[in-house]
């Protein structure tokens, strides 16, 4: 039976990205806990839990405001994480266009994995 070129393609990004996914949750937890460690109880980082909200909005970029750095330190480390979080929301889609393409190259190639 065969499967489509989609479905071949998301089997074939499948380790990929279950091992983005570990690390951008180990990510949002070291962030979060960071922050926690860093910030104190200062700008609504009241416990572990709400400190691992903010990660999350910071990390998607969606940053509700609601959690905020008070100290210059924190201010810095949520820059970075800011930063990374605009970065990574790329990743999964760099990885499936990467395998469109090879499966495509092999398609067209007759199936040859020389490169």
């Amino acid at each position: 039976m065969h499967s489509s070129p989609f479905t071949r393609v998301l089997h074939e990004s499948f380790r990929k990205i279950v091992l983005f996914i570990f690390t951008l949750l180990s990510l949002t937890i070291i962030s979060g806990v960071l922050m926690y460690f860093i910030e104190g109880r200062t700008g609504g980082f009241a416990n572990i839990p709400d400190s691992i909200y903010w990660a999350i909005t910071t990390l998607t970029t969606i940053g509700y405001g609601d959690i905020v750095p008070q100290t210059d330190i924190g201010r810095a480390v949520n820059s970075i994480i800011t930063l990374l979080g605009s970065s990574i929301i790329i990743i999964p889609i760099v990885i499936v266009i990467g395998e469109i393409y090879n499966s495509l190259y092999k398609a067209i190639s007759g199936g040859s994995e020389d490169k």
